[in-house]
Order: C-alpha cells, then sequence, then structure tokens
C-alpha cells in the first residue's frame, strides 16, 4: 500500500511503555535485607559500640535502604521484620539504634494507614 507525500512516514520503532506502578519488594528479599542488616550490626558489636566500623555502616545503608523500599503491611508483619527490626533499635551503637527506630517509626505509619 503507498501513501501519499503529505502523510508522515509510517513509524516502525514500537515504544514501550512503563508502567507507573512500584515493582512490590518480595519477602524473600526482606528476609535477606534483615539478615544482613542482623549480621553486620552483631559484627560491629563485637568490634565495639562506640567505633565507627565498616560493618556498622553497611548496617546503616541496609536499614536506610529498607525505609525507602515499598512494603505493604502484609509483608512487614508476615516476614517478622518488624521484630527484627526493634531488637535493632536497642543496639549499642547509637548511629543504628537511631536508624532502625526511625525505620520502626516509618513501618509503624505504614501499619497504621492499613487500619484507617
Amino acid at each position: 500500500m503507498t501513501f501519499p507525500d503529505d502523510f508522515p512516514p509510517q513509524s516502525t520503532k514500537d515504544v514501550k511503555r512503563r508502567s507507573r506502578k512500584r515493582r512490590m519488594v518480595k519477602r524473600k528479599e526482606l528476609e535477606e535485607l534483615i539478615s544482613l542488616a542482623t549480621r553486620a550490626a552483631h559484627v560491629a558489636r563485637d568490634k565495639g559500640f562506640h567505633t565507627v566500623s565498616p560493618e556498622a555502616i553497611r548496617c546503616v545503608e541496609i536499614l536506610r535502604l529498607m525505609r525507602s523500599l515499598p512494603l505493604t503491611p502484609r509483608l512487614i508483619t508476615k516476614t517478622d521484620a518488624f521484630r527484627s527490626v526493634q531488637f535493632l533499635a536497642k543496639n549499642g551503637n547509637p548511629i543504628i539504634r537511631s536508624v532502625s527506630r526511625s525505620v520502626v517509626l516509618h513501618w509503624k505509619d505504614i501499619l497504621a494507614n492499613k487500619v484507617k
């Protein structure tokens, strides 16, 4: 089929549209992050509470990552993640303690929105 000259050329490239929906975190991924953060916190505790060790920095980075993840209330309760992060909120290292407390408060907000 031929087109007259006044039509624009036919598009040959297929454009993929990205969905605006954010990818949800899977249960296994969250459990792995919690495990890594807990192990790093234990190693940091063994090195001393008031020293800034690479393990303490790693634990803080993982906790900040967990805070930024799009989590559902069901995932938080089903993985028992809340209890694990509350355990880290009692850590002797002040940096780990403060970041994990902020994660706990953020997750409490998520769980409270579930009830409303």
